[in-house]
């Protein structure tokens, strides 16, 4: 558990120290005056990107790096640090350096729930596909470089494609790509099916949030492959396509593309239920997330929740409050709730 936090340079704050949090952490304070700085310093120290936060951005005014550091329960301090003027990173344990993979073995792990999330779908698709690699970057420690590689190569891919259209290379000659798309392809649909088939099964606990009986609720993955025949799936669709990927100079398949819904007795989530009901949805889907990420790694993630709670009715806040007690959690708030440890910023 994070018991204290130390900012140095980041966004508003020269130096900021907090220290004695505990389960649940209400961080309270008039708008404007830092409550989401705090939360971002904890998904970074947590590798959470789906806040698509800009390093350079977060270095105060006129200082050329910031610095973040936890301290866990066990007197562990865990620290980042970033230099704007040569884009260096240090990672620190106890005030040493270490390798970039020991940071991501020994920080904590995240859900973060915040307003663009909890719009995801109604939102582009690549927010729902960052829901899916933001818990499996969580969960496995090589998702993130094959997430690296596949965007490589689907790039060389296309590239290659481009020039085949210009007459600068071979159609015979796409296959080394292919292959090496279809490889990295494999690699990450084995990691996204293990958290697909989890939603599946997990997803039924969720019918008592509807106002009225649902028969049937399923997650549904929308790609062009099936789980038992991806490699197959991917060659048989690129062979067939290829002349028009030649046009279209892009690559109509994989990873990058692919999008799920929810089915409420076969209809669409966004077109049966309310907001509040979709909100409940989301809610779950993110609770889901970290139970998912505690069974993978057999440690508790955080759970960093920033502007929600004003966008929340009280059902809906009571929902999210009550099943986030298992978790330490961190929460921007603009009034004081009872019974919970704040800070004042």
């Amino acid at each position: 558990m994070i018991k204290s936090l130390k900012l140095v340079n980041f966004r508003n704050f020269s130096e900021k120290n907090i220290n004695n949090f505990e389960l649940k952490n209400f961080i309270v304070g008039p708008n404007g005056n830092g409550k989401t700085n705090i939360l971002e310093a904890l998904a970074i120290l947590s590798n959470n990107s789906i806040l698509k936060l800009s390093f350079d951005d977060l270095v105060k005014f006129g200082e050329d790096y910031f610095f973040i550091e936890i301290e866990d329960s066990e007197k562990q301090k865990i620290g980042f640090y970033y230099s704007k003027k040569d884009k260096k990173k240090n990672f620190l344990l106890n005030n040493k350096k270490i390798t970039r993979k020991k940071f991501l073995e020994i920080i904590p792990n995240s859900v973060i729930f915040s307003p663009i999330v909890m719009n995801m779908m109604y939102l582009s698709p690549s927010l729902r596909r960052d829901f899916f690699d933001e818990a499996l970057k969580s969960c496995y420690v090589d998702y993130e470089s094959l997430l690296k590689e596949y965007k490589k190569i689907l790039k060389s891919r296309n590239s290659f494609l481009k020039a085949i259209s210009e007459k600068k290379a071979s159609k015979d000659d796409i296959k080394f790509w292919d292959d090496k798309f279809i490889n990295i392809s494999k690699k990450i649909y084995d990691y996204r099916f293990k958290f697909i088939n989890f939603l599946a099964i997990s997803i039924e606990n969720i019918k008592s949030y509807f106002s009225v009986t649902i028969s049937e609720i399923r997650f549904e993955y929308l790609s062009k492959i099936s789980e038992k025949t991806v490699g197959e799936d991917i060659k048989n669709y690129l062979t067939k396509n290829l002349d028009r990927d030649i046009i279209l100079g892009k690559t109509p398949i994989g990873p990058h593309i692919d999008d799920f819904d929810i089915k409420l007795d076969g209809v669409s989530l966004s077109k049966f239920a309310s907001r509040g009901e979709i909100k409940s949805v989301i809610i779950y889907l993110k609770l889901l997330e970290g139970i998912f990420i505690e069974k993978k790694t057999g440690r508790k993630p955080i759970l960093i929740i920033d502007d929600l709670l004003s966008e929340l009715d009280d059902n809906h806040k009571n929902i999210l409050l009550s099943k986030i007690v298992y978790y330490q959690s961190f929460i921007s708030n603009i009034i004081e709730e009872e019974n919970s440890f704040y800070i004042k910023i």
